[in-house]
């Protein structure tokens, strides 16, 4: 069996490799996306999405680009970022 860490963490019902939602209460639903800050797994109802502005820091200062990123967080990592 191999031990290493995946690329991506792919969800698929074909290989028996599902996920639950950690923030469900009682019976968990299926989870959808994983939140970036802690790993959670979540379910629609419990991911929040944003698109804050993406930045890299080239020479002497910062720039944006474009599009903005998806950020995929759970709640309790949301609300620790907008405290």
């Amino acid at each position: 069996m191999d031990h290493r860490a995946p690329d991506r963490a792919v969800l698929t019902r074909e290989r028996g490799e599902d996920m639950d939602c950690y923030d469900c209460p009682g019976t968990p639903g299926p989870a959808v996306a994983v939140c970036i800050r802690c790993g959670a797994a979540l379910c629609r109802t419990h991911v929040h999405e944003s698109h804050p502005p993406t930045q890299d820091i080239t020479g002497t200062g910062r720039a944006s680009h474009e599009k903005p990123a998806r950020h995929i967080t759970c709640g309790a990592c949301r609300a620790a970022e907008t405290s």
